[in-house]
């Protein structure tokens, strides 16, 4: 509970000082991205925008939930102040050592035949820092599924967008039949 609250206060504080940092920079830098097929050895990407770091994220969280972490691990910042809440087993790493090991213990719960889907809720660029707030939902072969809250936090390292820190949450089916019930 006190880590959520922590984490609630953390991102009020970067939505606050992001939107004054944004509303007098101009994004001039064109943007860069790159595709990844599951083919190509994963590589970091020059991206000058977060919306395009978020884009190769939703491509990696799809390629991670069929088994293949690496397009996704290549997203990642690989400092040791990174940190890692949530997850498969429902752990918090810190470092990225911890936060490999934990991403690589994702591959005995993932599957070939996965479908992913995302429903954004917040996002925002600053000029070192980014966040995302979104819901995922995995959809397995053999009927299992997954919902979560998601919070990922940016950073930009030699200017490509790494990620610092997620966490993931269990959606609550509590909120789904509350909803459908009005």
């Amino acid at each position: 509970m006190k880590r959520n609250i922590s984490v609630f206060i953390l991102l009020i504080l970067l939505a606050s000082s992001f939107k004054y940092r944004s509303m007098t920079r101009e994004n001039t830098q064109p943007v860069i991205t790159a595709g990844y097929d599951g083919k190509q050895s994963p590589k970091a990407f020059a991206v000058s925008s977060l919306d395009a770091a978020i884009a190769d994220l939703h491509k990696a969280n799809l390629e991670m939930a069929k088994g293949n972490p690496a397009f996704f691990k290549s997203l990642w910042s690989h400092q040791d102040d990174v940190t890692l809440f949530g997850g498969v087993e429902n752990l918090d790493a810190k470092g990225w050592n911890a936060v490999e090991a934990s991403l690589n213990n994702t591959l005995s719960v993932s599957a070939k035949n996965a479908a992913y889907t995302y429903e954004k809720v917040a996002s925002q660029e600053g000029s070192t820092q980014g966040y995302l707030i979104q819901k995922e939902h995995y959809r397995f072969a053999d009927g299992r599924k997954t919902d979560l809250h998601v919070t990922v936090l940016f950073r930009k390292e030699n200017n490509v967008w790494k990620i610092a820190h997620r966490q993931a949450d269990t959606l609550s089916t509590d909120v789904k039949s509350d909803k459908t019930s009005k």
